[in-house]
């Protein structure tokens, strides 16, 4: 397995709910401040930085970022415009009812795959939180859909070279938000039909929406979508962001035999919300977590995982699980 580890550099800046709106941290680091601080957490290679005017990036500031992460001996991981936090997708993006708000959705992801070309990055993350419905009766589902297929279709046209990557979410801001699982996710690609378009995948959605970890990541790669894997975790209530492996240990070993045995290559992208951790430290434990489990991966082999699954005895898995983690 490659181990190209990654944060997504808002993870180091100053977080904030609904219950406090001024934020958990009594500083709010500029880009460069929190790109200084990623170049010295332990297995960071990369960055996510998010797009917008007030934002990581932007075209006013984009040759200082990139000088500031040559500098830092850092890669640029992706460029993710940002179409949640930002007044006029209150309704949506490239799903919005308003032609006019669906055409600038698209513009801005044009403008971050732009960004993305110029520096040398290959990636544009798109998380459309805005786009879904809070009641029944409020959404045309078939319009919504075909606005995805036709937007997405355009974006992926504008620089074959830059791969988008759709990141689903059961819910939040939305009461359900529109892309809201693998299995609506894979379907709107295949009938996206580009092969630059594929999918993020937020392993802490997926838990709270009770999916199975190793089975999107084996029908993601089945259709070769699976593009970029961001890393948090939580008890399958909610979008805590809590630390990677803070919550979970078979499913996600089970996830990273499946990353394995697919190929997958692309990042492992840290995305936390650390409200009352030090940040930089939730992130390096994050990293270190995977970075042993997938040396647990390597040393078990391909071979020993695929016994297991042939045999299909859930005894056996116990036992082999047992063993390796208590092994006296």
């Amino acid at each position: 397995m490659e181990r190209n580890f990654a944060v997504i550099l808002g993870v180091l800046g100053k977080p904030s709910d609904r219950f406090m709106s001024v934020g958990y941290k009594t500083s709010s680091p500029t880009v460069f401040e929190r790109i200084q601080t990623a170049a010295r957490i332990p297995l960071v290679k990369g960055v996510e930085l998010i797009e917008g005017a007030g934002d990581d990036i932007h075209p006013g500031n984009k040759q200082a970022v990139k000088s500031a992460l040559d500098e830092a001996g850092l890669e640029l991981a992706a460029v993710n415009p940002n179409l949640w936090g930002e007044v006029q997708w209150g309704r949506g993006t490239v799903s919005a009812p308003e032609a006019a708000i669906r055409r600038m959705a698209v513009d801005r992801i044009k403008t971050a795959m732009d960004l993305a070309a110029e520096l040398g990055c290959g990636y544009v993350g798109i998380w459309p939180g805005q786009d879904g419905y809070d009641y029944l009766l409020e959404a045309d589902y078939q319009k919504m859909y075909a606005w995805w297929v036709e937007g997405i279709q355009q974006a992926a046209d504008h620089l074959p070279q830059v791969r988008l990557g759709l990141e689903y979410k059961p819910y939040e801001p939305r009461a359900h938000s529109f892309i809201d699982s693998a299995t609506k996710a894979l379907l709107l690609l295949r009938d996206i039909d580009r092969p630059n378009v594929g999918m993020t995948f937020d392993v802490g959605h997926a838990l709270y929406l009770h999916e199975n970890l190793g089975e999107v990541v084996a029908l993601a790669q089945r259709e070769g979508r699976l593009f970029n894997v961001d890393l948090n975790d939580n008890f399958g209530d909610w979008d805590w962001d809590l630390n990677f492996g803070s919550a979970h240990l078979y499913e996600f070993i089970e996830m990273l035999y499946w990353i394995k045995r697919t190929g997958f290559s692309g990042w492992y992208s840290a995305d936390l919300f650390a409200y009352r951790t030090d940040a930089a430290r939730s992130v390096e434990e994050s990293l270190s977590w995977l970075n042993a489990m997938q040396d647990f991966v390597d040393r078990t082999s391909l071979e020993q995982f695929d016994r297991l699954l042939e045999a299909g005895d859930p005894n056996e898995v116990s036992r082999f699980f047992r063993s390796a983690l208590f092994p006296a």
